[in-house]
């Protein structure tokens, strides 16, 4: 029989556990964030630094050490830019094999687990690292990141019972292509670019409403035609309607490749929802009318003591994460450079991305919330029958440590378009222009590339602030 001083110990770490969680992760990282919300990356970059509790805390680590690559990519710091990035990806490896927290985190909840990062912010942390390898010319390691940006979302897609939406990344595939052509393989990038359009063409399309660029269309084409395809470059000349694309047209002298970050993604949450429990024979309900939520669980899949204490209640609320919208302020943008102007195209929509995520999820998150209150209502019920006070005590701290892992890298753009336009020899000015919704220009940047023949250059193109 536990004793009440023993009792009070198991409540006082409940509770002070409690108190380290109440706080949304983005809130405690909102000097950070305001600093890059005005585009003030090396001022960010000093306020990590400077963070002691970020840097010291095992379970924010990987937000920390992906926000230090971020802040270093956006001030071109290429190289340490890939040093952090690379760390990230051995620490998100490293935390989705650990299982030593789990335990923990059915007693309190998923905040006392070092954050794992979502599916695309493991893509992302590649897509990064990719053009930071593009900027040095380092097309080997590029095409490493490249590979890895792809293969990674197939294996946590294998690895899911739940089996996500989100399974493969187009604009994966899509670098892929920019990056092989820019070695000067052809034959990869056409491969690479086809194998783009049918992710765009399939999930994209119906799952993110985002349709094939443009540009892809007639990358693919022109890469079938300079390898020779003849049948491949009319097959797709037809199923895109693009006969104007000519087939030997004048290679230019050389091309920017320009990725447009457009805003910030979406700010992770909490929200609480009220289920009302039935049971059945064999069978516990959980149902929000208003929510058009159901949720039935073989009276198996807990034990005969949690369902015992469930049964004695009616109404209990749980705790999920979800993403609110941070509207872009910018929605469109262009560049012109030597007489021509190019329009950005979508190739991840980021925002939707989240969103489907977490709701593919939603079922695998409540499994796991509803076993968590089982167990702590289970703890709070023992705990009642040896100590009335201190079982009242328990409750309030299940209560207060219920809540979501908010938790989420606070910094990737909403959305990633981008633009080819040709260069001609010597210094280029790219002017590049973002629209707001009435399509009135409201800023104005320039780019300025000093352009070899033959060569491929990639640049990124921010908008956050106004």
């Amino acid at each position: 029989m536990l004793k009440s001083a023993n009792l009070l110990g198991i409540a006082g770490v409940f509770f002070l556990l409690s108190l380290n969680a109440c706080r949304p992760y983005h809130v405690r990282q909102q000097k950070y964030i305001q600093l890059i919300q005005k585009e003030q990356f090396a001022l960010a970059e000093d306020q990590l630094e400077s963070s002691r509790k970020a840097k010291k805390k095992e379970k924010h680590k990987l937000l920390y050490v992906l926000d230090r690559g971020y802040a270093a990519f956006q001030q071109g710091k290429w190289s340490e830019s890939s040093e952090w990035l690379m760390k990230a990806d051995r620490l998100a490896e490293d935390y989705r094999k650990q299982l030593g927290y789990d335990a923990l985190s059915l007693l309190v909840n998923a905040n006392v687990k070092p954050y794992k990062a979502e599916d695309f912010e493991v893509v992302m942390m590649h897509y990064f690292n990719t053009i930071a390898f593009l900027k040095q010319r380092n097309f080997e390691s590029a095409l490493v990141e490249c590979r890895r940006m792809n293969n990674s979302l197939s294996d946590m897609y294998f690895k899911s019972s739940s089996k996500p939406k989100y399974k493969d990344d187009a604009f994966g595939h899509l670098l892929m292509g920019l990056t092989y052509e820019g070695s000067g393989d052809i034959n990869n990038a056409f491969i690479a670019y086809r194998n783009a359009y049918e992710i765009y063409n399939s999930d994209y399309a119906s799952f993110f409403e985002t349709p094939v660029p443009n540009q892809l269309k007639e990358d693919i084409i022109r890469t079938a035609s300079a390898l020779g395809f003849r049948n491949e470059a009319d097959f797709y000349r037809k199923v895109f309607k693009l006969d104007s694309i000519q087939l030997n047209r004048l290679k230019p002298f050389a091309e920017a490749v320009i990725f447009w970050q457009n805003g910030l993604g979406p700010v992770k949450e909490q929200w609480s929802i009220d289920f009302i429990i039935t049971q059945n024979a064999g069978s516990i309900s959980f149902n929000n009318a208003g929510l058009g939520l159901n949720f039935v669980f073989p009276a198996t899949s807990i034990s005969q003591q949690d369902a015992n204490n469930l049964a004695s209640l009616q109404v209990f609320r749980i705790a999920f994460p979800k993403y609110i919208s941070r509207s872009p302020i910018y929605k469109t943008a262009s560049a012109s450079s030597n007489g021509e102007i190019r329009s950005f195209q979508m190739a991840e929509p980021l925002e939707q991305i989240a969103f489907k995520s977490l709701s593919d999820r939603f079922s695998r998150e409540m499994g796991l919330a509803i076993l968590r209150l089982a167990i702590k209502k289970a703890t709070e019920y023992a705990i009642r029958k040896e100590n009335k006070e201190v079982g009242a005590l328990m409750g309030i701290a299940n209560a207060i440590t219920e809540q979501a892992d908010t938790r989420y890298w606070a910094t990737l753009p909403s959305s990633i378009s981008y633009l080819r336009i040709p260069l001609q020899e010597g210094k280029n000015k790219v002017i590049l222009r973002a629209n707001r919704l009435n399509n009135a220009i409201a800023r104005t940047d320039t780019i300025t590339i000093e352009a070899q023949k033959g060569r491929i250059y990639y640049e990124v193109y921010n908008t956050i602030k106004p």
